[in-house]
């Protein structure tokens, strides 16, 4: 990732001017004082140097090139960048430093000190989940004898930084799962890698599917029969519904990583996983594979949501290809908007095997101050009363996204999948 700003310049006098007055100020008086060749020698040198430095050089603009070494990375990883200054016709040199943003942290010293066409490293280390400028690259110019100086602040090249992984995301997709939630192995005989049983061959078997030892015990061509091999169409939906005036910020957190988790175990077991971010104004991806795909659903995961419309979103808009029919929807929500609730119904009742991971769980860790006693207790039944109705609509709902293993685990067995 590249960046060119060119900067106007606003030259101010420095300090080391008014000090050179000052000692031609004196350098005169003694001159007058004391009239003498010393004195005038003295003077003369003062005046030729003032007019040295006042004289320098100085540019109307300079152009600053920031160059990143990646334009996305996770939490975690260091970005390096390389900064050159142009300025044609000066010698001037500059005294640079970085304001980070608050997502990241500088790993390594500053300041720096280069001159024209000179060249400076420094990395930066990203700490969380975000997308936006990293910082900001300060800088104060000065001519070549240092009697003016200038400013330069330029941003730096956008970042978007993705979520730290779970250690262990391959948890998400147990492999004894039905072929239709992603196990992979499916209840047709065709192409694919399980066995399933022997036959005798007949016309038209592919030689590959010859069973040598089997023909050898039962004297007959057998051939081995294997389960197909299929590919789950995963979906994640994100409610963005409750950003603007949440009780808790630590949503959208739980959502960006619970849900980065999901798509990236899935996506590891190969199937296809797409996106659907659910707020005033809809976004989705269509289910997909491979490492396209993982970049194109973490860099909507980490965008920031609109929360400007006035629209209510409606689930029909979503064409059927960005949700499939009997997809496993993981829906990451605080379940705090009706809207949602009644978006979630609807996903079952066309069919979708729904996972819901509450945000907000039946009891915050904090309250706001200056709240009624009875909140916490209306709290706790009326989420009581919301994961009742997703029970039986045939939705599994979780507090945490460590518990989805045992959700689709029960899913499985009930035969929903």
């Amino acid at each position: 990732m590249k960046r060119s700003a060119r900067v106007r310049l606003e030259w101010s006098a420095t300090a080391f001017v008014a000090h050179l007055l000052m000692l031609t100020a004196l350098t005169v008086v003694a001159l007058v004082v004391t009239p003498g060749p010393v004195p005038a020698v003295g003077a003369t040198a003062m005046l030729l140097l003032i007019a040295l430095v006042l004289g320098d050089h100085r540019p109307d603009e300079l152009e600053l090139t920031v160059v990143a070494s990646a334009d996305r990375c996770t939490a975690g990883d260091v970005v390096r960048y390389r900064a050159t200054l142009a300025a044609p016709g000066t010698q001037a040199h500059l005294r640079a430093e970085i304001d980070p943003a608050q997502f990241v942290e500088l790993a390594g010293a500053q300041p720096w000190r280069l001159s024209v066409g000179s060249e400076t490293v420094f990395d930066l280390r990203a700490t969380a989940w975000r997308v936006g400028s990293p910082g900001v690259f300060q800088a104060q110019v000065a001519t070549r004898y240092g009697g003016w100086s200038a400013a330069v602040s330029v941003a730096l090249p956008y970042l978007i930084v993705h979520p730290q992984p779970e250690e262990q995301p391959t948890a998400y997709a147990p492999p004894q799962l039905l072929s239709q939630l992603g196990g992979h192995v499916g209840r047709a005989r065709g192409i694919g890698t399980e066995f399933a049983e022997l036959r005798e061959y007949a016309a038209g078997d592919p030689l590959r599917d010859v069973n040598w030892r089997a023909s050898a015990r039962t004297g007959e061509i057998m051939v081995s029969q294997r389960y197909r091999d299929q590919a789950a169409d995963v979906v994640i939906l994100v409610d963005h519904l409750g950003e603007r005036g949440a009780y808790d910020r630590r949503f959208a957190d739980a959502a960006v990583r619970g849900g980065a988790s999901v798509a990236l175990a899935y996506l590891a077991a190969g199937d296809r996983v797409g996106l659907v971010l659910y707020g005033s104004v809809l976004r989705w991806i269509a289910p997909g594979q491979g490492l396209a795909q993982r970049m194109r659903l973490l860099d909507q995961l980490v965008e920031p949501p609109t929360v400007d419309s006035f629209l209510d979103p409606v689930l029909t808009r979503i064409p059927a290809v960005a949700l499939p029919p009997r997809a496993v929807v993981f829906c990451f929500s605080p379940l705090l908007d009706p809207r949602m609730l009644s978006a979630l119904a609807r996903l079952t009742q066309r069919g979708h095997r729904l996972v819901v991971i509450d945000l907000a769980g039946l009891e915050p860790q904090r309250w706001p101050p200056k709240l009624s006693s009875l909140t916490p207790q209306v709290w706790r039944r009326h989420g009581e009363l919301v994961r009742s109705r997703l029970a039986e609509s045939g939705a599994m709902v979780v507090d945490d996204v460590t518990a989805i293993p045992t959700a689709v685990r029960a899913m499985a067995r009930r035969g929903v999948a």
